[in-house]
C-alpha cells in the first residue's frame, strides 16, 4: 500500500511539473543590462559625468597639495598660533573636498539608479506582454537556473522589444 502511494504521488508530481514546465520561461537579466541600448546609454552618460567630476576633484586636490606645501613652508616663519590657524583652515578645506566627493558619488549613484529604474519599468511591461502572448505563468532569471532548454529563453525577444521601445534615457544629476 505504501509503495503504491509513493508511486502515485511521484507520478502526480511529475505530471504536475510537466504541465507547469510548459508555462515557464527564462530571462537572462545580465544580457538585457549589458546589451540593451538604453542601459548602454545610461552607462555612457554616467561614465562621462564621472570623468567630469574626477577632473574637478583632481584640480581641487592639486590646489590643496600646493596650499599644503605653502603652509609647511611657513612653519618656521609663523608663530605657533598663526601656523595652527592656517592649518585649521586648510583642514576645513580638505573636509569640504571630502564632502564634495561624497556628494558627487551620491549624485552618480542616484542618477544611475533612477535612470535604470525607468528602463526596468519598460522591461517589466515587455515581460508582461511576452508572458501574455506566450501564455507563460512564470519567467525566472537565467542566473538562478541550473539547466533550461534553449526554447525556454525569452531574452532575445525581450531585448529586441526593449531596444525598439527605449534607446535613450534622460539621466539627471543633482
Amino acid at each position: 500500500m505504501k509503495k503504491t502511494f509513493i508511486a502515485l504521488s511521484t507520478a502526480c508530481a511529475l505530471f504536475s511539473f510537466n504541465a507547469f514546465a510548459g508555462s515557464l520561461a527564462v530571462l537572462d537579466v545580465e544580457k538585457i543590462v549589458k546589451e540593451s541600448t538604453a542601459m548602454r546609454d545610461i552607462q555612457s552618460k554616467v561614465s562621462k559625468k564621472q570623468e567630469e567630476y574626477q577632473k574637478e576633484v583632481n584640480k581641487k586636490q592639486k590646489d590643496l597639495e600646493a596650499e599644503q606645501k605653502k603652509i609647511e613652508g611657513k612653519r618656521n616663519v609663523l608663530s605657533k598660533e598663526a601656523f595652527e590657524k592656517e592649518s585649521k583652515k586648510f583642514e576645513e578645506k580638505v573636509t569640504e573636498l571630502k564632502t564634495l566627493v561624497e556628494k558627487k558619488q551620491s549624485s552618480l549613484k542616484k542618477a544611475s539608479v533612477d535612470s535604470m529604474s525607468k528602463v526596468n519599468e519598460k522591461v517589466k511591461e515587455i515581460i508582461a506582454e511576452v508572458s501574455k502572448e506566450k501564455d507563460l505563468d512564470v519567467i525566472v532569471p537565467a542566473a538562478q537556473t541550473l539547466f533550461f532548454k534553449d526554447g525556454l529563453d525569452v531574452s532575445e525577444e525581450v531585448l529586441k522589444r526593449l531596444n525598439k521601445k527605449i534607446t535613450k534615457v534622460d539621466v539627471k544629476f543633482e
